[in-house]
């Protein structure tokens, strides 16, 4: 395999990327176990497969971490797909019972939603404080309305109008800045089966992306009375692309959210709020349409955080085999870099297809590390290919605090490296320890639970925002005694077709105290100036703090 050169943009840039980092005494590294069925976690994914290798089958599912009865303890929700073509399987909804196993309440809850689910996400659009599911369909998406009482009302009939497209993920956002929260929704392929059936040698495969035509995304706009308008067209969304994911994010440090869309075989989107629910589709001009060789890419999932502690949240976008998953540096001026290179993440990518990602630090040494779950969409890949395997094992790379990372996910316990067709991740610290551990949602079997043993040896801090709604969009400095300050920004969504804990957790590294401050989407600010780590802060909005 031919390994491009580096280029001489990207290695000048990272010479300057980091040279305002603090090093920092290095931790142990964690190690990840599959808890999944010693936790009660009995899901199956099914896709559908019948030998007829329909392109809708090889896209999988995600999954959701959120606390749907607030207790306090990360419940889960997994997709599932079924016969897209007749009834699909259902998608199932597990309460943590705090103890580190999972009740299935899928039937009591009434969120069991059939259709042939793709991706899920959480959020409190009606601002009643419980959180609420929206799932990405092939065909109908549905929303679920939490009731409060451990059960849900399935609301996309009277809520919004659906329709009939194949939408892959979704994120509730305030776009308009109105104080509740709006949706984006990411649409893939106009799938006609008709147009399906490719062969290569004489084996009948999965078509690619590129021979069906793409559709424009969607933005609804909440009219503040439980309903959604669709305003699209309006807001800016006039391209079409082949999204698989997105992620909100206020790259520009203007006070609104900004929404990066990635696409398969489209050049993927950057659409810049204006401030008022208008966006500008600004790729090109920022430099995140292209990679750095000008190449389009196969976007498949996306993340957003600061990744150097500078203050500003950079991007990192999965790709398909024999492309390097990008990792974008904002540079504060509106533009951003490609420093996969430099930074030692693209190599260990390249024979590998990648979809759910997250940047978090699993370790707690106060850097955001990255993980990435793998697995080809050919399950007859082996046939054909001499490098790609349809099982693949996860990468995960240690941040090393001076503009590089280190991958470590073959050491980093079986849990992560065991060979699954990984599809849909989260992270989330479902059993409250302090470290964050990670589900993934894998093709045609069972789900992992991969619990972070040993992350939590380092000193952490969680940060609980309310109101819910506010915390979408809010953004929380918190400063270690004597270390780098570290910047959180509250989304939903992200990763592929999922959605992760919206509870901040900060690893101190060796710190006993931090000082921490929120500034909520509206402007006001609450500060905590002696947070002792190993604890949990709830800092309430000025006009509901006690």
């Amino acid at each position: 395999m031919k390994i491009p050169s580096v280029p001489t943009r990207a290695v000048a840039t990272a010479c300057l990327l980091w040279t305002t980092l603090i090093a920092v005494r290095a931790p142990a590294w964690p190690t990840f176990t599959d808890v999944a069925a010693e936790a009660g976690i009995s899901f199956l994914h099914e896709n559908g497969a019948a030998g007829l290798r329909l392109f809708p089958e090889s896209v999988g599912s995600g999954c959701v971490f959120f606390d749907y009865d607030r207790d306090g303890w990360l419940d889960l929700y997994l997709v599932n797909g079924g016969d897209f073509k007749g009834e699909g399987a259902p998608n199932r909804l597990y309460r943590n019972l705090g103890d580190g196993t999972f009740e299935d309440v899928t039937l009591l809850s009434g969120a069991g939603d059939t259709g042939f689910g793709v991706g899920a996400c959480a959020g409190d659009y009606d601002g009643d404080g419980w959180e609420d599911l929206y799932v990405c369909n092939y065909a109908e998406d549905a929303l679920y309305r939490n009731l409060g009482d451990g059960t849900f009302e399935d609301v996309r009939h009277s809520a919004m109008r659906p329709e009939s497209r194949w939408s892959s993920s979704a994120a509730f956002l305030d776009a308009d800045g109105d104080g509740d929260l709006d949706l984006c929704v990411v649409t893939y392929a106009d799938y006609v089966e008709t147009r399906d059936g490719c062969e290569t040698r004489g084996m009948r495969v999965f078509c690619g992306p590129e021979t069906f035509d793409s559709q424009t995304d969607t933005l609804f706009r909440n009219n503040g009375d439980g309903t959604f308008t669709d305003v699209s067209a309006e807001a800016g969304f006039r391209f079409g692309g082949r999204g698989l994911a997105l992620v909100c994010a206020d790259y520009d440090d203007d006070g609104d959210s900004d929404i990066f869309i990635a696409n398969d075989m489209s050049q993927d989107f950057l659409y810049q709020n204006r401030g008022d629910g208008r966006f500008d589709e600004v790729a090109f001009l920022t430099g995140m349409a292209l990679s750095e060789d000008g190449t389009m890419g196969n976007g498949m999932g996306a993340d957003a955080a600061d990744v150097d502690n500078d203050g500003k949240l950079d991007i990192f976008i999965t790709n398909f085999q024999d492309q390097v998953n990008t990792l974008y540096h904002n540079d504060g001026d509106g533009f951003f870099t490609d420093v996969s290179y430099p930074s030692e993440t693209a190599v260990a990518s390249l024979p590998l297809l990648a979809w759910g990602c997250a940047l978090a630090d699993f370790d707690n040494d106060g850097f955001r590390d990255i993980f990435v779950a793998n697995g080809h969409i050919h399950d007859n890949i082996e046939e054909f290919d001499d490098i790609g395997t349809y099982a693949q094992r996860k990468l995960l790379y240690r941040n090393l605090g001076d503009g590089r990372f280190e991958e470590r996910g073959a050491e980093s316990g079986r849990g992560m490296a065991d060979a699954r067709v990984s599809r849909g991740a989260a992270i989330g610290d479902y059993d409250n320890d302090g470290d964050y551990d990670i589900v993934v949602n894998n093709v045609g079997g069972s789900a992992s639970l991969l619990r972070n043993d040993g992350g939590s040896a380092a000193g952490w801090l969680r940060v609980v925002l309310d109101p819910p709604t506010l915390a979408v969009g809010a953004r929380v400095w918190v400063t270690p005694a004597g270390g780098t300050t570290l910047l959180y920004e509250g989304h939903t969504g992200g990763s592929y077709a999922s959605h992760g804990d919206t509870r901040p957790l900060f690893g101190l590294g060796e710190a006993s105290t931090a000082a921490l401050r929120v500034e909520w989407p509206d402007g006001a600010a609450s500060a905590s100036e002696d947070a002792r780590a190993g604890a949990t802060v709830t800092l309430r909005h000025p006009t509901q703090a006690e």
